[in-house]
């Protein structure tokens, strides 16, 4: 007898008999959205502003196509987390970790929207738009690197948010399936 429920068990954790269909749908549209945004967040950090700056051939076009993917980057952001969020609310086992470790990357993401890239952007405007031309002196500059460096900061805390919450998440689902 118990070597029959054992052998049940096992089978229904193997395939996931403990997770219904709903729960797998919404575990599928969880982890999109989320790789989604992560992915669009790391293929921007990783690839897209190093090769502008890299092939294109001033720093001014290379600015130019940054600073107008990270906005797309950033609105992307901002609406999967509101799903990603609105999904977190509607589970039935909320995790107020996977909730603060979301929060954070939608903090993030609203600093840099709201904060950071309006302000480079009239600061770039304010230098005449071609930078390297402004000495590195300059006050305007001089806030400008820095808003760099606040930009690099939240996207980076955003990334790691996004790689802890995919942990998390992904780890929930298989204690779910395992229960």
């Amino acid at each position: 007898m118990s070597a029959t429920t054992t052998h049940r068990q096992d089978a229904e954790a193997a395939t996931g008999a403990g997770f219904t269909a709903k729960s797998q749908i919404l575990a599928f549209v969880e982890f999109l959205l989320l790789g989604g945004w992560l992915g669009a967040m790391c293929f921007f950090s990783f690839a897209v502003a190093p090769s502008a700056f890299a092939v294109l051939p001033s720093r001014h076009l290379a600015g130019q196509m940054v600073a107008s993917t990270i906005t797309k980057v950033e609105w992307l952001g901002l609406i999967i987390g509101f799903l990603l969020l609105l999904m977190q609310f509607l589970k039935t086992r909320k995790s107020k970790l996977n909730i603060a470790l979301l929060a954070g990357m939608l903090a993030a993401t609203a600093g840099l929207r709201f904060w950071v890239s309006p302000t480079m952007n009239k600061l770039r405007d304010k230098m005449g738009g071609i930078i390297d031309e402004v000495s590195p002196t300059d006050p305007l500059r001089v806030q400008f690197n820095d808003l760099h460096q606040y930009s690099v900061t939240l996207m980076s805390l955003a990334i790691l948010c996004g790689l802890a919450l995919m942990f998390f998440t992904v780890r929930s689902w298989f204690r779910q399936v395992t229960r």
